[in-house]
């Protein structure tokens, strides 16, 4: 079973962020250039996993955002107003070439969704959305991620699907 300590981006020195490689230099830049001054800005929130070596195992930013009723497929539309829908953006989800293809990433998503449903406590919250990479797109889909109708790589879950999913079964 995985388990890491997730530390806020501020928690940890700059030169530490610099370590980190997921093989994607925009992302790698993203953490060790820009993480922690969107944090202190409050622009967006991130989060950084690591392992039991003091690691860097992989990272997730939080943003909040809307989303246009328009842009929201048919199916969703009846029950919505017709203004801007609530949502929770994660702007960034990473995880170091090292630890790929061993199930950081969907520990990451599990604490990502984690903090989205204790947003939803405070706050109106009825999308988690996702500018995916070309190369995550199916990541996302396999967690139930849907398509934005004229988003090539935005993807959407309803946040009531993943407070569902979090329940303890009976």
């Amino acid at each position: 079973m995985l388990d890491f300590k997730l530390l806020p981006v501020k928690d940890l020195q700059k030169s530490f962020l610099k370590d980190f490689d997921c093989g994607i230099e925009v992302l790698n830049e993203f953490l060790s250039k820009y993480a922690q001054k969107n944090d202190s800005l409050g622009i967006g929130k991130t989060f950084v996993a690591l392992d039991e070596n003091n690691k860097i195992a992989g990272y997730f930013t939080l943003a909040t955002a809307q989303v246009a009723f328009t842009e929201i497929p048919n199916d969703y539309r009846a029950k919505l107003p017709k203004y801007p829908i609530p949502a929770l953006r994660i702007a960034r989800l990473a995880t170091s070439k090292s630890m790929q293809k061993k199930g950081v990433g969907k520990w990451l998503l599990k604490q990502a969704f984690i903090k989205a449903v204790r947003v939803a406590e405070v706050t109106g919250l009825y999308f988690i959305i996702v500018d995916a990479k070309e190369s995550s797109k199916t990541f996302y889909e396999h967690y139930g991620f849907q398509k934005f109708k004229d988003e090539d790589l935005t993807y959407f879950i309803l946040l009531e699907t993943v407070r569902k999913a979090m329940m303890p079964a009976r």
